[in-house]
C-alpha cells in the first residue's frame, strides 16, 4: 500500500513570511493532489500535479512534483491570514 507523509506536521509563521510543506510518498506517484481545509469547512481543491518536474500556481501558492515523482512541495509566498488552514496531500497510486 502507498503511504504519504507530510512535514512539518504543524507550522506557525508570521504574516508576510514564506513557508514550505512537503509531501513524500512511499511509491511513485501517478498524480498528487493538494487540498486546503479551513476550520469547520470542507476541503478546497488547490491543484493536481502529474508530470515529474511539473509546477503549478494557485494565487500565492505554488506546488512542484519532483522528477522521480515521489515528493511534492507546496510553497506559500508572503503568507496572508487567508492562508490559515490545514493543507493536505492526496495521491493516485500507479
Amino acid at each position: 500500500s502507498q503511504e504519504l507523509e507530510q512535514s512539518p506536521q504543524s507550522l506557525i509563521i508570521q504574516e508576510g513570511k514564506n513557508l514550505t510543506i512537503n509531501c513524500r510518498s512511499s511509491k511513485t506517484l501517478y498524480a498528487l493532489h493538494w487540498y486546503k481545509q479551513k476550520y469547520g469547512e470542507g476541503l478546497i481543491f488547490l491543484m493536481m500535479l502529474q508530470k515529474g518536474g511539473e509546477e503549478k500556481n494557485h494565487e500565492k501558492i505554488t506546488a512542484k512534483l519532483d522528477e522521480k515523482k515521489q515528493q511534492s512541495s507546496l510553497y506559500i509566498t508572503a503568507s496572508q491570514p487567508s492562508h490559515t488552514g490545514i493543507y493536505l496531500c492526496g495521491a493516485d497510486a500507479q
